[in-house]
């Protein structure tokens, strides 16, 4: 937004710089649902519950990383990434209000990061982005992961890093560059009139965005129903009687257990749920004789799946309310297959 890094460090934030940081930060954080999905994809493309997401965790930092570069003012990453952070909670985030934090850390670390040179270049971007990056992973470390070992730590931090070099810090210089060609920016004012856009060194950005703004439109069309009553969820699939369960409706048919949560990075000891059997649920719908197995998914895309035939005997499987949202409690099972956000149950 201006013709020198060092101008841009000694104004104030402008009108139109504020317009900027509110427009990437609700871009940012509605799509943080998404790119969760997306995260929750990998993770089941590598068998394990969580981490291998860190894989794409670059792409949260993209926004206060561009935000700082095209205003060039310390204080308008912190901004972006505490906005984002805002938006990404009230839009019904999956982390809560520790999202706010972990966003604004990484703000934060954007306007130290770039703050070190004038015209930060490059190489400074990449580094910056994978910093501001892996911080989350250590946030919630400390918040969460109390039981993780320091080795998986430190594998999901190096993913991060990683990510955050390329998805976040070369995605936001190379965007930025594109913005100044395109003359969107006040950069681009010095492009000359008759030049064109150097389209070619774009590619890899045209195609990420183009990429990462298809799979949106379909996960936000066909994954994710922002609609949906909270306390619902979609049982259908295999079944001879698809319907919408509705909680609220069952309450006289709850019942109460005593389970213990056992994670790869949470422990709950026994503790006393009351909910909806997983199979009165299911036995409602009518499950088809060809019908094997049954999948448990929450409105990010994150699932458990379970044999039916054992799910149909298993008086420790439970839907409970927690807060608004429908909770799948797995008293038999490993923390990886208790579901929180449940919206679907797919019988196949």
């Amino acid at each position: 937004m201006s013709n020198a890094q060092g101008d841009g460090e000694r104004r104030k934030l402008e009108l139109r710089d504020l317009v900027l940081v509110a427009l990437l930060a609700a871009v940012g954080g509605v799509l943080s649902t998404y790119i969760g999905y997306i995260g929750n994809l990998i993770n089941r493309l590598f068998g394990v519950p969580f981490g291998a997401g860190q894989l794409i965790a670059g792409l949260h930092i993209v926004w206060p990383l561009l935000a700082r570069s095209v205003i060039g003012r310390f204080g308008s990453g912190t901004l972006t990434g505490l906005t984002k952070g805002l938006v990404e909670f009230l839009s019904g985030g999956t982390h809560g209000i520790v999202i706010v934090l972990v966003s604004l850390i990484e703000g934060l670390l954007v306007d130290l990061g770039m703050g070190v040179s004038r015209r930060p270049g490059l190489a400074l971007t990449m580094v910056v982005g994978a910093v501001a990056s892996a911080s989350n992973v250590f946030v919630f470390q400390a918040i969460y992961f109390s039981g993780v070992s320091v080795t998986f730590i430190l594998v999901m931090a190096g993913l991060s890093l990683v990510s955050g070099a390329l998805f976040g810090g070369y995605l936001s210089w190379d965007l930025k560059r594109l913005l100044s060609a395109s003359r969107l920016l006040r950069g681009g004012a010095t492009v000359p009139r008759a030049s064109r856009v150097p389209w070619r060194r774009h590619v890899a950005t045209i195609l990420l965005v183009g990429a990462l703004t298809a799979g949106g439109v379909y996960y936000y069309v066909e994954v994710c129903d922002p609609f949906a009553d909270p306390g619902s969820a979609r049982v259908a699939g295999a079944v001879e009687h698809p319907y919408t369960f509705f909680f609220n409706s069952w309450e006289g048919e709850q019942v109460t257990i005593v389970a213990e949560l056992r994670g790869s990075v949470s422990y709950v000891p026994p503790t006393e749920y009351s909910g909806i059997p997983l199979y009165a649920i299911l036995e409602r719908a009518g499950p088809r004789p060809e019908a094997r197995t049954v999948r448990v998914i929450a409105d990010d895309g994150y699932e458990a799946a379970f044999d039916l035939r054992s799910a149909l005997d298993d008086e420790q499987l439970l839907l409970t309310r927690d807060g608004e949202r429908l909770r799948l409690v797995a008293g038999a099972y490993d923390g990886g297959k208790w579901v929180r956000r449940v919206s679907r149950l797919v019988v196949e």
